[in-house]
């Protein structure tokens, strides 16, 4: 499958542009054969880029990333990261424009695991893991929803796990 992003404009500078190098980069060598070329969306803006990568066989399985100068945030499912550009003067171990790339790659690789919460059917929390190469999980972050379910005690709990993979 072409994984073959666009190139960017000339107008995109800075942490997006290194961003994108790199996650075009990374789409060359992960190769993800259930990425959608049709569905996936790019869009360039005056100080950063959206970025919308969709699984051929589950649009909800799609992958959302903002960039800009300073900060990022990379999505799928409920599950969200954060990163960060280090304060001025703080020196990074890897530049943190490779750690969102690193990170798009381990969901498209299938080594994110994503768990659920639901009371009823309404989702309460959600979770997610990095995965090791044991298998072993890594915990990366949570989300709690303040939805009227949270206090429905009377409503059965349940949790779901999933593992998207684009391979």
């Amino acid at each position: 499958m072409d994984t073959r992003l666009p190139d960017p404009p000339q107008s995109l500078a800075g942490a997006p542009l290194a961003f994108y190098e790199k996650l075009r980069q990374m789409l060359a060598v992960v190769r993800p054969a259930r990425l959608d070329p049709d569905k996936t969306s790019i869009q360039f803006e005056r100080d950063g880029l959206e970025l919308q990568l969709v699984h051929a066989d589950h649009d909800a399985w799609s992958i959302w990333t903002t960039v800009g100068e300073r900060d990022a945030i990379v999505g799928t499912g409920s599950a969200h990261e954060h990163f960060f550009a280090p304060d001025e003067g703080e020196t990074e171990m890897r530049p943190w424009t490779t750690e969102i790339v690193d990170f798009i790659a381990e969901i498209l690789r299938g080594e994110i695991e994503i768990e659920t919460t639901f009371r009823g059917d309404a989702p309460i929390a959600v979770r997610h893991f990095n995965l090791d190469e044991r298998g072993q999980r890594r915990p990366l972050g949570y989300t709690g929803f303040p939805v009227p379910a949270r206090l429905m005690l009377w409503r059965e709990k349940r949790t779901e796990t999933e593992r998207q993979s684009f391979r």
